[in-house]
């Protein structure tokens, strides 16, 4: 017999990628895969405020993610304070609606802690390289997704902000960022106005892999996705206009954050 939840799954992943894998029956926790696989970015929260706990709850769950080597190099930064905030949001005047999400958490790679380690040891710190700086970033980019799957558990909605980094040195100057401490992404977070469609993902025939890395019909794969994508556009009512693939291009054709090498440099980073 078919499950409410395993007819849902099903459809969400058919929402998604175009075609659904089989669903075993029997599957144990099938509303969390229902809730990951029909995850929505919003932009549109109610008036509900979140609370100073509830962020501290989610916060505590998120830092449970993996961290390499158990370094812990992560951490969130809550703008609260109100001018702070609209010093933030000014930052990225193209996203008015930043100023209506009940919270702005900023992710954060943090290679201080890890280094300070050393410098109470007097120990030379040996891995001043290119990994330096990723394992922190990876570390920040895992709690950002444990709090993200944290906070829609619980009925909240989030958006992502990663144009923060168009204005990183600005935005380490406001959050007082020290030496090796880099921002990945901002979250807007809060209580959803409305309900958001699903949005459509490339099929796995192109982003997953066995044994090897196979780019064979990875064009067919992109023009059957563009067109789902055209598609479910349609459907929510938003103008068809462009695939995936040419408003991608055309939204990378002029030069983008050119100077973020120079400001992780600028934060102690060694990128060689």
């Amino acid at each position: 017999m078919e499950s409410p939840v395993r007819d849902a799954l099903r459809a969400a992943l058919i929402a998604r990628y175009g075609e659904a894998p089989e669903v075993p029956q029997g599957l144990a926790g099938l509303d969390e895969l229902l809730r990951i696989a029909a995850h929505a970015t919003h932009r549109d929260w109610s008036e509900r405020p979140v609370g100073v706990e509830l962020v501290r709850l989610l916060s505590a769950c998120a830092f449970a993610a993996p961290s390499k080597s158990f370094l812990q190099q992560a951490d969130v930064v809550a703008v609260r304070d109100e001018a702070k905030r609209r010093a933030v949001e000014a930052l990225v005047p193209a996203m008015p609606w930043l100023r209506r999400a009940p919270e702005l958490l900023v992710f954060c790679g943090d290679g201080r802690r890890f280094r300070r380690l050393f410098e109470r040891r007097g120990v030379r710190f040996a891995n001043e390289h290119l990994d330096g700086f990723f394992n922190p970033v990876v570390d920040a980019s895992l709690v950002l997704m444990n709090f993200i799957r944290a906070a829609e558990a619980v009925g909240l909605v989030c958006c992502p902000i990663s144009v923060l980094r168009d204005r990183a040195g600005d935005l380490a100057g406001l959050l007082e960022l020290p030496s090796h401490v880099v921002p990945v992404a901002g979250l807007a977070i809060g209580w959803p106005a409305g309900e958001r469609a699903i949005s459509p993902r490339l099929g796995l025939q192109a982003t997953l892999h066995v044994d090897r890395f196979d780019a064979d019909g990875i064009d067919a794969a992109i023009d059957a996705f563009d067109a789902r994508y055209v598609a479910a556009r349609r459907r929510v009512g938003a103008p068809s206009g462009a695939g995936w693939s040419d408003e991608r291009v055309t939204q990378y054709a002029s030069t983008q954050r050119a100077d973020w090498g120079a400001f992780v440099r600028s934060q102690g980073f060694d990128l060689s």
